[in-house]
């Protein structure tokens, strides 16, 4: 098992969505993904979220209270 990690700066485009892309063809089901970006910018979650499930993932949430990060963390189904 290995867990991959992938930070976002304040403003998700086109190039982060293509490191999902890229990312998501070397995990294995026994893997993790965990995404990270600003907990101001948690709107911006919910198009990577699509991507994830719409690929096989399942995506749970996590909000860091000390931290100000949001995560998003990703398993093969």
């Amino acid at each position: 098992m290995s867990d991959y990690r992938i930070n976002f700066g304040s403003v998700i485009g086109p190039s982060d969505t293509n490191k999902i892309y890229d990312i998501l063809s070397i995990l294995s089901e026994d893997d993790e993904l965990i995404i990270t970006m600003d907990g101001t910018d948690v709107h911006q979650s919910d198009e990577i979220t699509k991507i994830l499930e719409m690929n096989g993932f399942d995506v749970s949430q996590k909000g860091g209270h000390d931290d100000n990060k949001y995560h998003l963390i990703a398993r093969r189904r």
